[in-house]
């Protein structure tokens, strides 16, 4: 007994030690280490791959902004794609596979597992100075539309600092979100001669935690030398994180851009649109009509999957639609005849600056010279001016008397202001809505941004608060980013976030006398970033 007992113990004993060693094994299989080991990887540069588009292309330079090229740079990533089985380890890594973001990395690799990617992107120096480096980006990899975990992952990698050693670090998640797997690597990124500030000077009044997720985006940037425009996009340290290039440079269209479901839609020059895909193929090319050029903002019906924009030809400004669907463009209001009875009581030339669909048929529309917000009902088929709030009642011809809204309350009207937009988020009934104005202000010595409910029934608006803001007489905007308010005034070359409460949570500034015209802040999520 006492010997049956021995070896029983020493059985039960091994198949302990068998159970701890495997689940060692195990542990160390799957356990990540905690430093991240940089190497230099193999990267096929912007340059390598434009030369190589090129050569298939038979021409010495190409445009990328033709379908020719984004098709030719396509059949080259798909090629590279099957040439190598690409691993988490020893992944494709292409910088701007199609000339659309300029320090974009495309990555592609499959894994054994069902995976998720996030990454980080570090740098330890801008310009050889310590100080300008901040802090690091960090984001989920936008592989589909789902978020589901997948064994292949293809994706943009965004965040890269142009000039500079940058510091990659990719982490992959397995199903259950358990972290399985580490790397990094080291890759240098050309200089941008279109990226003349790569960090804004930046003040935090509070935490940059406080700050809303996203990136602020930058159009119309002045006091550069380059040749071409560009969307530029920063972080909440003030870091250059991206920049979306253009085929000319003009202030004039470099304005907004749209989202249709995970594709970006945006000018490139002052007459041609492009929609983006999530790795930076232009998946379609839109065109005015010859002699049509864009002079203000562009919005997106992304449901409608159309977008219209203000354009002028022959000296008559219109606003033109373009469906994203069918690639076909075409006028749709003649802002000219749409007021023409005020051109003819003498009133002098309309400047026409945001707009906005209200619903699937209706546009808010900014005019500057008199301070109008005004409604555009049936945009498609029969156009009509719904309804009107003026600061200067220059705008009160005997056409619109009937749909002028009145000021409830004492408070100073806007004036010449740049932009305004509804907030669709603001949950007033069906006959209400929130206005969000940037009052350029032309009578003072600051702008400021009001905060208006809009009574449909009553044909009445109220000013629910006001924040004040350095002066800027020409340009500037005033948006929302989930609740949280983002001002650009030009006047200073600035723009600065606010919580819902309306505590400026930081500001930040353009070096060398530089100003935007406008700054949105997107969340970017379900195009760059994971939902």
């Amino acid at each position: 007994l006492i010997i049956s007992l021995f070896f029983a113990a020493l059985l039960g004993g091994a198949a302990y030690l068998t159970k701890s060693t495997k689940d060692r094994i195990k542990k160390e299989e799957t356990t990540v280490p905690d430093k991240v080991e940089y190497t230099e990887p193999e990267v096929i540069s912007a340059e390598t791959m434009y030369k190589r588009v090129a050569k298939k292309l038979k021409v010495k330079e190409p445009d990328v902004f033709t379908a020719k090229y984004q098709k030719a740079a396509y059949s080259l990533v798909e090629k590279y794609k099957k040439a190598t089985k690409y691993t988490f380890d020893a992944p494709l890594l292409i910088v701007n596979p199609y000339g659309t973001n300029t320090t974009g990395l495309y990555i592609y690799f499959r894994h054994s597992m069902r995976v998720n990617t996030k990454y980080m992107v570090s740098v330890k120096e801008i310009d050889g100075d310590e100080t300008l480096n901040r802090g690091s980006f960090s984001a989920a990899l936008y592989t589909n539309t789902t978020g589901m975990t997948l064994a292949e992952q293809e994706g943009l990698i965004i965040g890269l600092i142009p000039g500079e050693k940058n510091y990659v670090s990719v982490y992959i998640y397995d199903e259950n979100d358990k972290m399985i797997g580490k790397a990094g690597y080291k890759i240098d990124v050309p200089e941008s001669e279109s990226v003349a500030v790569k960090t804004l000077k930046a003040n935090h009044d509070r935490e940059v935690s406080q700050l809303s997720e996203g990136l602020y985006a930058v159009f119309g940037l002045s006091g550069g030398s380059r040749d071409v425009g560009h969307i530029l996009f920063y972080d909440n340290y003030g870091m250059v994180r991206a920049e979306l290039p253009m085929t000319d440079r003009s202030a004039a269209y470099e304005l907004s851009l749209g989202f249709v479901e995970d594709k970006l839609f945006y000018p490139i020059s002052a007459n041609r649109f492009v929609l983006v895909g999530r790795l930076g193929k232009i998946e379609k090319f839109f065109k005015l009509e010859s002699g049509a050029s864009i002079f203000g903002d562009v919005a997106v019906n992304s449901s409608l999957r159309k977008a219209v924009a203000f354009a002028k030809k022959d000296g008559n400004d219109g606003i033109y639609s373009i469906d994203i669907l069918e690639g076909k463009t075409k006028k749709i209001v003649s802002l000219d005849k749409l007021f023409a009875s005020y051109y003819k009581s003498g009133g002098s030339k309309l400047k026409f600056t945001s707009v906005q669909f209200i619903n699937d048929n209706d546009l808010l529309v900014s005019e500057k010279n008199t301070s109008s917000i005004i409604r555009i009902n049936n945009v498609f088929r029969n156009p009509s001016v719904k309804a009107v709030i003026s600061g200067t009642g220059e705008l009160n011809v005997s056409e619109f008397k009937k749909v002028f809204y009145t000021k409830e309350g004492d408070f100073a009207n806007q004036k010449n202001q740049d932009t305004a937009y509804i907030n669709k988020d603001a949950n007033l009934g069906s006959r209400k809505y929130q206005l969000i104005v940037f009052n350029n202000n032309s009578r003072g010595n600051n702008s400021f941004v009001y905060r208006y409910t809009v009574d449909e029934e009553k044909m009445t608006y109220t000013q629910d608060n006001s924040v004040e803001l350095p002066y800027s007489f020409e340009s500037g905007s005033a948006s929302l980013n989930n609740g949280y308010l983002v001002a650009a005034y030009t006047g200073s070359g600035s723009f600065a976030e606010y919580n819902p409460d309306g505590f400026k949570l930081a500001d930040f500034s353009f070096t060398g006398g530089k100003t935007a015209y406008r700054v949105f802040k997107y969340g970017m999520k379900g195009s760059w970033f994971k939902k």
